[in-house]
């Protein structure tokens, strides 16, 4: 929810509080994590919640390198063995890498920040221990679209937290300004997904508030009849800048995923009812 900043430093939380709002997104070196990163402190600053980073040494990565016959090529070209030590230190140097533009990023949105390392799977390993005042920031072109419906339905449906799914090349900056911009600065719109249950009302309650509370356009896209490419064909072709579905709507596996990539614009999904918050005055930087 949006609320007024003291001028106090954003800072890295020494301890995890179960009770935080927090926005929790999967951290890399690349270019593309960056923007996705950038959009989670935006996203964060108008909730005033917490910017959670975690960065997850591959599991997969890690058995590889120690298999006999795994050969990595140099950019020189010099073929030589994996070292599972040498990837390991290699692994570590990017997840201290990625804190500091966390802290970077973090400090810019004026938000609290935290970093933690796991050892897993990427995605799962972000979808695990998330809770129901959780915001998961997940990239859909970052595994198969398979392996990503799985944490989004573990993320929602088990966790009941919700999910940001980002798709490659939708540009992440003019997509999400509605969101992330204060009362009364017209956007590119928010959508929602009308379904006909009551978590679907719920869902269409909580876009409309939050459309009216930042000054975008707000649309009701009525899916009856409809399957989750018609809508993200809908969405795409009204110009929407955000859209906002009921999680449990969805069908198979990989719908998540497609809905995301085709609908062009960031998709939110939401993983219980979540109340209408009333608008409030918009956030103040600190110095």
């Amino acid at each position: 929810m949006m609320a007024a900043r003291d001028k106090r430093q954003p800072q890295a939380a020494q301890t995890e509080d179960a009770t935080v709002t927090r926005i929790v997104i999967g951290l890399d070196t690349s270019f593309l994590t960056r923007e996705a990163l950038s959009l989670a402190a935006r996203l964060a600053a108008s909730m005033d919640a917490r910017l959670k980073g975690i960065f997850v040494e591959d599991e997969n990565l890690l058995a590889l390198s120690g298999l006999p016959f795994a050969r990595e090529v140099s950019f020189s070209g010099e073929v030589r063995e994996l070292d599972p030590e040498r990837m390991l230190r290699a692994m570590r140097a990017q997840a201290e890498s990625a804190r500091r533009v966390l802290a970077r990023v973090a400090a810019e949105a004026h938000v609290d920040w935290s970093f933690d390392v796991k050892r897993g799977r990427p995605l799962s390993s972000i979808a695990a221990n998330a809770g129901a005042d959780d915001t998961l920031v997940i990239r859909s072109a970052s595994a198969p679209s398979g392996e990503v419906g799985r944490t989004v339905r573990a993320a929602t449906l088990d966790a009941h937290a919700d999910v940001l799914l980002v798709a490659r090349g939708i540009g992440l900056k003019g997509a999400f300004a509605t969101a992330a911009l204060p009362p009364g600065v017209a956007g590119r719109g928010v959508a929602s997904v009308d379904e006909g249950s009551s978590r679907g009302e719920s869902c269409t309650a909580f876009a409309e508030t939050l459309a009216a509370r930042i000054g975008a356009p707000f649309r009701r896209l009525d899916a009856k009849g409809r399957n989750p490419a018609d809508i993200a064909a809908m969405a795409k072709a009204a110009g929407i800048g955000l859209l906002i579905v009921n999680a449990g709507w969805l069908g198979d596996d990989e719908d998540a995923a497609h809905l995301s990539s085709a609908a062009g614009c960031p998709i939110l999904l939401l993983g219980a009812e979540r109340e209408p918050r009333p608008a409030s005055s918009p956030a103040v930087k600190g110095d």
